[in-house]
């Protein structure tokens, strides 16, 4: 008897971890992430897309305000310095200080204008490129949706839930990215949780180009307030809006060949021989 107490009190320690082993454990649920449209890819804290009223003064400050708005109008100012735009300006310390003080003025209402009809519209101007538009992922996951159920492979759960289309397949859109370039400036999102809110017409935008243009009333000579010349200058501030959309919409792009262009320089830098 006492041999068989032993030999429980030896089997019953060992026979314990596996009773614990085999019990189930519990399944831990991942809350999906979400990644904003237009925000920074590795931000994947997000919960909120809304183009907020602190992102939006932030945006407005940095490049209107601040010491980047400063250096623009130093850099532009010295182009036209260096054409003597407007002629009535002569290549001097006072001519260069009007026409940096003229182009400083001009984003300063450029980016007030822009502001406060954004913040009366609720609108998010912030540029996206094709592949994360959120219409244009939608429309292509159901495209995939329905030439599943065509092809009757058994599809049996909601589009919804399907995976989003592969980034590579969008990129390679090519008339539909250029568009899409050009149809990110003259239009913005409402402002929503999601990022995919309702396309509307770029009223801040415009509102922000007129703004600028005339901004400069002041600073300019009466040859260079004609509605002519401050159409001109609305044009150009305009065109600057369209460079910022394609180059985020062919970001990829250009940074592949830059990057191929200088590595191929290092290369032909580092293969070259010297005959002895």
């Amino acid at each position: 008897m006492r041999k068989l107490l032993r030999l429980l009190v030896f089997i019953a320690p060992a026979t314990f971890p596996v009773t614990a082993h085999t019990q189930a454990i519990a399944a831990t649920e991942w809350s999906p992430v979400q990644v904003c449209p237009g925000a920074f890819p590795t931000d994947l804290t997000a919960t909120d897309c809304r183009y907020k009223l602190p992102q939006r003064t932030l945006d407005f400050v940095g490049g209107s305000v601040s010491d980047q708005a400063i250096l623009s109008a130093a850099v532009f100012g010295l182009g036209a310095q260096v054409i003597q735009s407007p002629s009535e300006w002569k290549r001097t310390w006072g001519g260069y200080g009007r026409r940096v003080g003229s182009r400083y003025t001009q984003a300063v209402g450029k980016g007030a204008a822009q502001y406060l009809v954004g913040l009366m519209l609720n609108d998010d101007p912030r540029f996206l490129a094709y592949r994360n538009d959120p219409k244009i992922v939608t429309r292509h996951k159901e495209a995939v949706c329905a030439l599943s159920m065509r092809a009757s492979i058994g599809l049996t759960e909601p589009c919804s839930n399907l995976p989003s289309p592969s980034l590579d397949a969008l990129s390679h859109d090519g008339w539909q990215r250029f568009g899409h370039a050009w149809y990110d400036v003259v239009t913005v999102r409402r402002s929503s949780v999601q990022g995919n809110g309702q396309r509307i017409p770029a009223f801040s935008r415009f509102a922000g180009e007129a703004a600028g243009a005339y901004a400069g009333y002041p600073w300019y000579p009466g040859s260079q307030n004609t509605v002519a010349q401050v159409g001109q200058r609305a044009a150009g501030a305009f065109g600057t809006a369209v460079l910022s959309s394609f180059y985020t919409e062919y970001k990829p792009e250009i940074t592949n060949l830059l990057g191929a262009i200088f590595r191929r320089g290092h290369q032909s830098k580092s293969s070259t021989r010297t005959d002895k």
